[in-house]
């Protein structure tokens, strides 16, 4: 693989790899870590010319984190990790602004929209993240995640419905 290509893509999707990488393991210095061995393997394997290099970058992370968490059999969990979806939760949910009453009641609706997506199991939380905060389409989020694209959207379907249930019972009305 040409050098020059490599850079652009790490400075183009290394940290939302990265992030994508924190949210699934919970851990920013592994996913540090895989995300090296990601552009590693890219070095390696990546063909000249692939059709959607982004998808095999994170197929790749995603595959390498699954088999590191294999490896230690165990899973990390941290309180608050760093991911793109907190903070576009954080950003997309209108809190600047609006009367104190009003914002207040954003914040508690982001933060706990914020931990039902962390309760969720690994490959919920994952087709969600892929899906709505890494703009995949379900179709390239099942083949990062190498399952079927109706797999994806029973899952996706699954996760939206738990969380839902999770907002309600907390006294949120979700349309």
């Amino acid at each position: 693989m040409d050098k020059e290509i490599l850079e652009e893509l790490y400075h183009r999707y290394g940290q939302e790899i990265c992030r994508y990488l924190t949210a699934i393991c919970r851990d920013r210095f592994m996913a540090e870590d895989i995300l090296q061995d990601v552009f590693c393997k890219a070095i390696l394997s990546l063909p000249s010319g692939h059709v959607n290099a982004r998808a095999w970058l994170y197929m790749v992370g995603r595959n390498l984190l699954l088999n590191e968490l294999k490896k230690q059999r165990r899973q990390i969990y941290s309180e608050e990790p760093e991911t793109r979806a907190e903070d576009r939760m954080n950003n997309s949910d209108g809190i600047s602004g609006g009367n104190p009453e009003e914002q207040t009641i954003k914040e508690e609706e982001s933060k706990l929209l914020r931990q039902a997506l962390l309760s969720l199991d690994i490959r919920k939380r994952e087709i969600l993240i892929l899906n709505y905060f890494e703009h995949f389409t379900l179709k390239e989020a099942a083949a990062i995640m190498g399952i079927s694209y109706e797999n994806a959207r029973i899952l996706s379907m699954r996760a939206k419905r738990e969380i839902r249930r999770i907002m309600e019972v907390n006294g949120y009305e979700v349309s």
